[in-house]
């Protein structure tokens, strides 16, 4: 490994959405700083190149209802991306909501689903669902828009998590608030499986863009702060079987937060 922070690490440094670990011990599930873990359900969808201009219309007239959902207090985010970098998964789209509990998922996906028909392209396209954990996060209130997604998964070894989490909230986490407040960024989670449908040492970190612009500048302070703390990547890889790490990047079609 190189003394900079690789680009995974650098989101080390992703859910769509999206992928991680519950059934850790009470500890290792807590909030940081007090703040209260939310929960992403997120769909991902294989759909056929003819049928992508009827599910990304249905992703946009599900915005007034989605709004609505995080005006109520329902959730606290939601979103719906296009792949942009393909593999032999098939996966093409994704789309998602957040929330304080598996109670207002329901609600969110009750309501979506009572406020406009599904498409076609749903009862025939190939699809997962993963929910997701998330006790670490950030974001800028009110972000809302298109922008792109970037979603780096990682297998933590088991007796590492602790090691892993911590590593994340000290050194990482203050660089994503940075880039926040500097508009690189405008939300970041560390994501643990909360209904494992993978490995159970699966853990994500997802980040969300204003534009491709954004990848550029943030991954010039990924460079600058490699530079500045060479430590943090050999540390971190170290807790991580690395040849297992993937990234997924995806446009976002829209999203918003609270």
């Amino acid at each position: 490994m190189t003394r900079r922070i690789p680009q995974g690490i650098a989101l080390v440094c992703a859910v769509m959405l999206i992928a991680g670990a519950a059934g850790r011990p009470a500890h290792a599930q807590a909030p940081a700083g007090g703040e209260q873990a939310v929960y992403t359900y997120v769909a991902l969808w294989g759909v056929p190149r003819p049928q992508w201009g009827d599910i990304e219309k249905f992703f946009k007239d599900a915005q007034p209802a989605l709004n609505k959902l995080i005006a109520d207090g329902t959730i606290v985010a939601w979103g719906n991306g296009r792949n942009w970098t393909h593999d032999d998964s098939g996966l093409t789209h994704a789309n998602w909501v957040t929330a304080s509990s598996f109670a207002n998922i329901q609600r969110a996906l009750g309501a979506i689903r009572a406020a406009l028909p599904q498409p076609a392209a749903f009862s025939t396209s190939k699809h997962a669902d993963v929910v997701l954990r998330a006790p670490v996060r950030g974001a800028k209130p009110g972000a809302s828009g298109t922008g792109m997604m970037w979603v780096a998964e990682y297998q933590v070894k088991p007796d590492q998590m602790d090691e892993f989490r911590q590593l994340f909230e000290n050194d990482i986490k203050p660089l994503f608030d940075e880039q926040i407040a500097a508009g690189s960024i405008l939300s970041y989670s560390l994501n643990f499986q909360a209904v494992h449908s993978g490995p159970a040492n699966t853990v994500s970190i997802t980040y969300v863009l204003p534009d491709a612009a954004a990848i550029d500048k943030f991954q010039a302070a990924l460079e600058a702060f490699g530079t500045k703390h060479p430590d943090t990547g050999p540390a971190m890889q170290a807790t991580m079987d690395y040849t297992a790490h993937r990234d997924y990047v995806y446009e976002l079609i829209n999203f918003a937060q609270k």
